[in-house]
């Protein structure tokens, strides 16, 4: 039995991915692209900052963007209520 691979890149705006990555399908790329996204923030959590995002796009091989990931901070002010209350 074949298995067919395509080719996966993730970008960012500050780097594009120039090599890609193989993946047996569009859901794996994607479940590759949250684990990806989140080893990069915890080990360079100032490529995210207060009242900023950061993107992370999924593009197959015609460049076509099958996923984007968006983290995004933002300043609360004093006295908002949590979620939680």
């Amino acid at each position: 039995m074949k298995i067919c691979v395509a080719r996966y890149f993730f970008n960012m705006q500050s780097e594009p991915d120039l090599d890609g990555t193989e993946f047996d399908s569009d859901k794996d790329a994607k479940c590759a692209a949250v684990q990806f996204a989140g080893s990069l923030l915890a080990h360079e959590p100032s490529l995210i900052s207060a009242s900023d995002s950061w993107r992370l796009e999924v593009a197959d091989e015609g460049g076509t963007i099958i996923y984007a990931l968006t983290v995004a901070a933002n300043d609360v002010p004093p006295g908002r209520p949590s979620f939680a209350t």
